[in-house]
């Protein structure tokens, strides 16, 4: 049996700005999984134990196949998928399993690009990837990223208390991009000027990791959350969660996704004294 994995990602700023080659930063997430587990067998064929529809899952072989020119048939694996990985949360499941089956096409001889064909994949979960969700994945290492590549690998100078909380409803990618392009349509200026924040917030939390500068990391943060407000991508269940992180003791907050849902990462002088899943800590 062969075994492919790859963990979650989440993103301290710089959504949906990426797309646009503004400058993001993401981390790898350690504590969920998916993993495709690959045996012998006469024939391609997939079973699918995850929240993922199985036809799509297929979809994926199928264009992953005809990308590297590797017939399915010439497959003779059976695929059984895995994953606690939460979906439409803001945390990678579709880079997940995209690196997971571009990482499947290498093994049986694809020798071209790997970033391409993982992201093109991805693709079929967004319409348009910016690159940035399976970059992390396949590095698996903090990264700062900018038009379309990585431009450093991050290694924080201090080890503040970041968090990751579920807000408690899920998110749809494509309806937050959406969302964000409209603006486009209806404000170009305004829109424009968003993108010009979020960078901001980029280059912020960046130095601020370099030089273990606290507050620096929750301006920064906290800037990035002001972004989400104007895109009109934070709604009440998400902006209540985080109301209820301040009054915990949280200093600053924003959502990690794309928005309207999913997970938040806030930021804490001390550790905070409930149930998280801790993003940021020294090796």
């Amino acid at each position: 049996m062969k075994i492919f994995s790859s963990h979650a990602k989440w993103i301290l700023s710089g959504e949906h700005t990426v797309v646009r080659g503004g400058k993001a930063i993401a981390f790898p997430l350690h504590c969920y999984v998916n993993s495709v587990f690959s045996e012998k067998s006469k024939e391609f064929s997939v079973n699918s134990k995850v929240s993922i529809i199985k036809s799509i899952i297929v979809s994926l072989f199928e264009t992953a196949s005809k990308f590297t020119q590797i017939p399915l048939k010439d497959i003779r694996r059976a695929f059984t998928i895995k994953n606690n990985i939460p979906v439409k949360t803001g945390l990678g499941s579709s880079a997940a399993i995209s690196v997971n089956i571009a990482n499947i096409f290498k093994y049986h001889g694809f020798g071209g690009d790997l970033f391409s064909l993982a992201r093109l994949l991805e693709n079929k979960f967004h319409g348009k990837s910016s690159g940035l969700d399976v970059t992390v994945v396949l590095k698996n290492k903090p990264i700062v990223f900018e038009n379309n590549c990585i431009t450093s690998i991050i290694e924080p100078t201090f080890w503040p208390h970041l968090i990751l909380t579920y807000s408690g409803k899920k998110s749809t990618t494509s309806q937050c991009i959406d969302t964000v392009q409209r603006m486009f349509l209806k404000n170009e200026k305004l829109a424009n000027e968003l993108d010009v924040l979020m960078n901001q917030s980029s280059n912020m939390c960046e130095e601020a990791l370099k030089t273990a500068n606290f507050n620096q990391l929750r301006d920064g943060i906290i800037l990035g959350n002001e972004v989400f407000h104007k895109w009109g991508l934070c709604n009440e269940q998400l902006t209540n969660h985080m109301k209820d992180l301040f009054l915990d003791g949280a200093v600053a907050a924003k959502p990690i996704g794309s928005g309207l849902g999913g997970y938040v990462v806030s930021l804490w002088e001390e550790k905070p004294k409930r149930d998280i899943c801790l993003t940021l800590e020294k090796p």
